[in-house]
């Protein structure tokens, strides 16, 4: 992330964004795409993220290694529920 530019001014631009593509997509206003985005779970982190004062920018840290581990966890249990199902072409000997 460059230096100059703050995590609330690069939500924002992420978020407008893809508010953008989905009007483009959909052929609704802008606004109506971006109360969307702001409704997925994407866009409600990054909505937290936007949001969250300069002041606590520590915070800010430490909510991106706490999403960091939560993916990571998930994906662990993904993985292990792959592994615990059968192959589905099993061979035959």
């Amino acid at each position: 992330m460059s230096e100059d530019r703050s995590v609330e001014e690069i939500a924002n631009e992420v978020l407008m964004r893809q508010a953008k593509v989905r009007a483009d997509r959909c052929g609704e206003p802008i606004e109506e795409a971006l109360k969307a985005v702001l409704n997925t779970e994407a866009g409600t982190q990054l909505r937290e993220l936007r949001d969250v004062p300069r002041r606590d920018e520590e915070s800010v840290k430490e909510w991106q290694v706490g999403l960091a581990r939560k993916r990571a966890q998930e994906r662990a249990e993904d993985l292990g529920n792959h592994l615990e199902e059968p192959p589905e072409h099993p061979t035959h000997g």
